[in-house]
């Protein structure tokens, strides 16, 4: 009796024996009862009452219940009420009327006490029960935020971990003392793993710890199919569900970035030993598909631009003896390249969303066979070009074309060393201003030759490290 002390319900009717009939049914059953005569007194008492639930008459003068109904419904602040109309109407249409406006239920006139407590107190209890769990489902997006904080605070550990990386790198180039290399870049990985081993270690733990919260929500969705209307509409503005789908792909690529600076950091180590690489046999296809797989939140739309449209003309091509890291360094170099061309072309020219969406940035990838040589890789963009005075610059790691691009000539020139000296090939560049950018490369399909002079091989492969820590 107490607890149902607690609950006040609203009856709308301007008929004084029924509202008077219902009054005191639900008074000796506990409730506390509010009796209002018409459409405009009920919207102006629900306001400011708030009452856990209304009967509402259908058939009243002036506003009917129709419109009360509609006009609660249209209000934030008692939209959450449950609505249960009574009428002597039996046609079905007037009923689907009612609840299309947001009723929860219908009673019929006349109508027996016990099946009128009976729907009163469902309807409270189904009440409080979304209210309760609107709470969890608040509780629990609580605990996914904190989460997701969590691994943003682990990547800005790892972004500044690359940053001091970048930073080592420039002071280690500019110096010029390659004699020095080796010792300066075994201290940059003996540096590096304490930071790198303290990240992953969180990131292993966050995963953990958002695979409970994410499993514990499925649980809820399992357990209770059917969530009520505030639920629903409160997880379909939050997008929950693309929450559950994109934080472990967030915390993978953090795992996957973890991943890579500890194997950067075995590297550094590995080389700052004169350790030498073989050549072994790599797809060629394959491994641009996975470069771009890593560049896709790159390649996705924005709020700038639309997404980067990609098309491959792959040839059928034989594998080739080469060095497969290196060289996807080179597709990323020259992929992330010519995604900043395109973006600072739509920059440079104010086009807007829409102008991009009719004509898109497209970046074109042919691969192919030279006969009698080996392979050839084109990839090419219809962004802004590169002015032909600058073209010989282009390959010049310090040199800087232009203050304002985000294009790395320290990329492109690492770029260049690895394909033309590491793997005796070509890169050139075909530029037509206003048009576009064109990288070609061209790998002979043999064995290269072993270098002889092993310091300058070392100083190399330091270089191309380097260059995997700047990306």
């Amino acid at each position: 009796m107490n607890q149902k002390k607690e609950h006040t319900i609203m009856v709308v009717d301007n008929e004084y024996r029924n509202a008077n009939l219902i009054l005191n049914v639900l008074k000796k059953s506990g409730f506390n009862v509010i009796v209002v005569e018409d459409g405009a007194s009920a919207i102006e008492k629900a306001k400011n009452v708030l009452p856990d639930l209304i009967l509402l008459d259908i058939l009243m003068p002036g506003i009917d219940g129709f419109e009360v109904c509609r006009t609660l419904q249209a209000s934030e602040r008692t939209k959450n009420i449950p609505v249960i109309f009574m009428t002597s109407l039996s046609e079905s249409t007037e009923k689907i009327k009612g609840l299309n406006l947001g009723a929860v239920d219908y009673i019929v006139k006349p109508f027996k006490a016990e099946e009128l407590l009976s729907r009163i107190n469902i309807h409270i209890r189904l009440q409080k029960e979304i209210k309760k769990r609107t709470a969890a489902q608040i509780e629990l997006q609580k605990s996914a935020s904190e989460l997701e904080d969590k691994v943003q605070a682990r990547t800005a550990e790892l972004s500044q971990s690359l940053e001091e990386l970048q930073a080592a790198q420039l002071q280690l180039i500019n110096s010029e003392k390659m004699s020095n290399i080796g010792a300066l870049v075994a201290g940059i990985a003996h540096e590096l793993n304490n930071p790198v081993s303290i990240a992953v270690g969180n990131v292993n733990l966050a995963e953990t710890y958002l695979t409970a919260i994410i499993s514990h929500i499925k649980l809820y969705q399992k357990q209770f199919p059917d969530p009520g209307l505030i639920i629903e509409k409160d997880a379909e503005e939050k997008d929950i569900d693309f929450m559950i789908e994109e934080l472990p792909k967030i915390l993978s690529s953090v795992q996957k970035a973890s991943d890579r600076i500890s194997k950067i950091s075995v590297s550094l180590r590995s080389f700052a030993r004169e350790d030498s690489t073989s050549k072994v046999s790599f797809d060629i296809n394959e491994g641009i598909d996975n470069t771009l797989i890593i560049l896709q939140h790159r390649l996705k739309a924005n709020h700038q631009r639309p997404a980067i449209k990609i098309v491959k003309n792959y040839g059928n091509l034989p594998q080739i003896n080469c060095y497969p890291n290196t060289l996807n360094q080179v597709f990323m170099s020259l992929l992330v390249n010519t995604i900043n061309y395109l973006e600072e072309y739509n920059h440079k020219k104010f086009k807007t969303y829409q102008e991009i969406l009719q004509n898109p940035n497209r970046i074109t990838i042919t691969t192919s066979i030279i006969e009698s040589y080996g392979v050839e890789i084109r990839i090419a963009n219809n962004g802004l070009g590169i002015v032909e005075n600058l073209k010989d610059k282009l390959y010049e790691a310090f040199e800087n074309t232009n203050t304002n691009s985000k294009v790395s000539n320290l990329g492109l020139s690492m770029s260049h060393l690895i394909i033309v000296n590491k793997h005796g090939g070509k890169l050139e560049c075909n530029s037509i201003c206003e048009k576009g950018t064109e990288f070609v490369i061209k790998l002979p399909n043999q064995k290269r030759k072993k270098v002889r002079n092993n310091w300058i091989n070392f100083t190399l492969n330091i270089l191309i490290i380097l260059l995997i820590i700047y990306f």
